[in-house]
């Protein structure tokens, strides 16, 4: 499909990624899941992605280490952070990496949903 859009969501609760998966679930979407850092690399490696929805507390490698290598690898994609624990000086460390958006967790549904409809939008033209 022309204009599918592939979405990796990375996060160490597999009832989070699979919720987040139901619920932006749209015609002309993929989704993909990693539960942490480390996996979402090795998948980032082998395939492309347009979005990467990543929690920040996880084992192995947390969201902002994540967010650190993909842009040292020039990653192309959007990034949206949806994270219990966006402190002060999360939110400005991720602001640095000039991540597309951050949210916090318990997310609203509608908010998550229209940044995503909104990404991919940006995407197509």
């Amino acid at each position: 499909m022309q204009n599918e859009r592939r979405i990796l969501i990375v996060d160490d609760e597999p009832s989070v990624a699979q919720a987040l998966c139901y619920v932006l679930d749209h015609p002309g979407r993929q989704f993909a899941t990693a539960s942490n850092g480390r996996e979402a690399l090795t998948k980032i490696a082998s395939e492309h992605f347009d979005i990467v929805i990543t929690d920040h507390k996880m084992p192995l490698l947390c969201g902002l280490d994540l967010v650190r290598r993909l842009r040292e690898q020039n990653f192309a994609g959007k990034i949206v952070v949806l994270s219990a624990h966006l402190s002060p000086d999360n939110v400005e460390a991720y602001a640095a990496l000039a991540v597309d958006e951050m949210l916090p967790k318990p997310f609203d549904l509608s908010r998550l949903r229209r940044t995503i409809n909104n990404l991919t939008s940006l995407e197509d033209g």
